[in-house]
């Protein structure tokens, strides 16, 4: 078994029915803190330390991973926001998505220093996956919600956070 020197791909070879010589694993968690991140790679490392007799086995964490984000009040200010701009459009009003559910948005990374809301893009299906497919006709809809909620927003008074 092999990483590729991207880190992105795993390659393998050998017979499916024997245990190998080598095995890799790959991926991420999401977090709501960073102390639950630091739990969560605490107990990872430990199972890792209690690997089988006779076997040895390592576990990293990529330092430039997507760090933790909780949902904050201000957030949700914003996705309240974002709901009257969805009414005047007379589009449907869009529910929080459960933090468990949600996948990594770029905004974790200001998360701690400025409210943010992601799923302003477009709309898509079987995303960061073969077969992925992006609705073109959102664009236009995406765009003018993005655009009258940053007016809206722009015209606000500013509160530190």
């Amino acid at each position: 078994a092999a990483l590729d020197p991207d880190g992105i791909r795993i390659s393998a070879k050998g017979k499916t029915n024997i245990i190998p010589g080598i095995a890799l694993a790959r991926g991420d968690f999401r977090t709501l803190s960073e102390e639950q991140s630091a739990r969560v790679r605490a107990k990872m490392t430990a199972i890792v330390a209690e690997h089988a007799p006779l076997t040895s086995a390592k576990i990293s964490f990529d330092p430039g991973a997507y760090p933790a984000m909780a949902p904050t009040d201000g957030n949700k200010a914003l996705l309240a926001a974002l709901n009257g701009v969805n009414r005047d459009l007379g589009l449907a009003e869009m529910a929080p998505l459960d933090p468990l559910k949600r996948g990594a948005g770029d905004i974790s990374f200001v998360a701690s220093d400025v409210d943010g809301l992601v799923g302003l893009g477009t709309s898509s299906r079987g995303d960061h996956a073969p077969g992925e497919t992006v609705d073109l006709d959102s664009i236009k809809r995406q765009a003018k919600r993005s655009a009258i909620l940053m007016t809206r927003l722009s015209k606000e008074k500013l509160s530190a956070k």
